[in-house]
């Protein structure tokens, strides 16, 4: 999400963003292909990649730790550059969104309130709600909200972080993962630790969550001393347990999703994300592998080049894909009729090539930086 400059690039976190980022856009482009609404049933392949993409948000956040922590700058330099790369191009882009056509009815929003039903004219409420969650209109921002919020909290996080030892990191890395398997506890036990109704935070509250991300990618970025080919190997062995994990986990999701449709017609979509959460312990060994394997690439050259100037505009791609997604799949989907596995991958690479030529226009408007971080 945050480009560090052209004196301190690090190529591997320049192959990793540009990959994190056709993820994102491969598991949108599957929105159109995993369910059939009207067969109640889930596409074979589809579900195969949002199992094999569920490391694309958690890897932004281990890159932004390591590309910002620990923070060099006084608080005020850090937050202004950050406001001016991150939050502008965000809110002007929600805005954006908020009036663009659609093809389609957008189906994901955010969560209901007490407007959600009243009534309110639609651009209006979409508008107002920018400042608080996503809405139908900018769905795809929702991992900016979390993003923002572990900024506020790294100028707090980077002494600690700076003089902390591998043990201390290991010690918070350790009660970390043991918060994972919370919501697990919790289908057997609602209330753990200290918790109640009146009171939800318990005793390993403040070790939950996506900042134990952050810190994860400080810890291999500085303590992964591993030779490149055993890097390769245990990423690749945890990559692979971890898929074949959450895999299982997606399909018993999927089977318990079908029998709640058809014993009381509720959609509970919260069902589908039980075991491919991103704080999932199985998909936090998935993104700890592929950071492994990719973490001693060496790339040169044109290659070095082309990736830098991908990684550059990873952002913006981010920030543009979704409304070409939308009209890309819906166009795409009519005039082609092969495996939806094949169409939902040739349809991630027109989305991202279009969404580079896009934003690649757009910076060479003055004060681009705006409009693509």
């Amino acid at each position: 999400m945050i480009q560090e400059s052209k004196k301190t690039r690090i190529v591997y976190l320049d192959v990793l963003r540009v990959l994190a980022t056709f993820m994102v856009i491969m598991a949108h482009a599957g929105d159109a292909y995993l369910f059939n609404a009207e067969t109640l049933t889930f596409g074979t392949e589809c579900s195969v990649f949002v199992v094999l993409l569920r490391s694309s948000v958690p890897l932004f956040i281990i890159m932004s730790s390591i590309l910002l922590l620990p923070i060099k700058t006084d608080n005020t330099s850090f937050f202004k550059r950050r406001f001016s790369r991150v939050v502008i191009p965000f809110l002007i882009w929600s805005v954006i969104y908020v009036f663009l056509p659609t093809p389609n009815e957008m189906v994901f929003g955010g969560p209901e309130n007490v407007f959600t039903t009243s009534g309110m004219n639609l651009f209006l409420y979409n508008l107002m709600m920018i400042p608080l969650n996503f809405t139908g209109s900018n769905a795809h921002f929702w991992f900016i909200y979390i993003i923002l919020g572990l900024y506020l909290f790294m100028p707090i996080l980077s002494p600690w972080i700076k003089s902390a030892t591998k043990k201390s990191l290991i010690f918070f890395l350790s009660i970390w993962g043991i918060t994972l398997f919370f919501p697990y506890l919790r289908l057997f036990f609602p209330q753990i630790h200290g918790e109640c109704d009146w009171n939800a935070f318990g005793l390993f509250y403040y070790f939950g969550g996506y900042f134990g991300y952050v810190v994860l990618g400080y810890f291999l970025h500085h303590y992964n001393r591993l030779s490149a080919k055993r890097s390769v190997t245990i990423g690749a062995i945890l990559f692979i347990v971890g898929a074949i994990v959450t895999y299982w986990g997606f399909i018993s999701d999927q089977n318990a999703f079908l029998d709640k449709i058809a014993t009381s017609n509720v959609e509970d979509w919260k069902l589908i994300e039980f075991n491919i959460g991103f704080l999932a312990p199985n998909v936090v060994i998935m993104t700890t592998g592929v950071f492994m394997m990719f973490q001693n690439i060496q790339i040169s050259g044109f290659m070095q080049r082309v990736f830098r100037e991908l990684s550059v505009f990873s952002y913006a791609i981010f920030l543009v894909h979704y409304i070409l997604c939308l009209w890309l799949s819906a166009w795409l989907q009519n005039i082609l009729t092969i495996n939806p596995g094949v169409e939902q991958f040739l349809l991630t690479v027109l989305i991202f090539l279009a969404s580079y030529c896009l934003v690649k226009l757009i910076s060479l408007i003055p004060h681009s930086k705006y409009l693509v971080g």
